[in-house]
């Protein structure tokens, strides 16, 4: 596997020949989903909340790329619509140096002209479970 973004089924984004690759800096972020009941006397009870209850987020960027590249990646998260979703390779953070790919929503894209014909793009990927 190559780290990058891809479709869902693992095949490359269409005008793309490999994985999409983000750039460096990739920021991963956790926050569990916990359900609180608070009482008077200062009382708090805890509890996980679901099975999978501690989903990741990443944000991508994709720097100073062509106007096409671009182009084709804003096609394709506007097709998934924040719906459908992609597949995310990133690295494992444990010591073995492997490979993690996970199902992913982008959200919140957007594109910004850098100069002359290079443009960027950054989105959020969300990880989500699916049966």
């Amino acid at each position: 596997m190559a780290l990058g973004l891809t479709q869902k089924n693992g095949s490359n984004i269409t005008g793309f020949s490999a994985p999409v690759v983000y750039d460096r800096g990739l920021q991963q972020s956790a926050k569990p989903r916990v359900l609180k009941a608070q009482f008077g006397d200062g009382y708090e009870m805890r509890v996980r909340d679901g099975i999978n209850n501690t989903p990741r987020t990443w944000t991508l960027a994709f720097g100073n790329r062509t106007k096409a590249d671009i182009d084709d990646l804003y096609t394709f998260m506007n097709g998934l619509a924040e719906v459908d979703t992609a597949k995310l390779t990133v690295p494992d953070t444990n010591s073995s140096g492997n490979e993690d790919a996970v199902v992913v929503i982008l959200e919140g894209y957007s594109k910004t002209l850098a100069y002359d014909d290079y443009y960027s793009l950054s989105c959020t990927a969300r990880e989500v479970f699916e049966a």
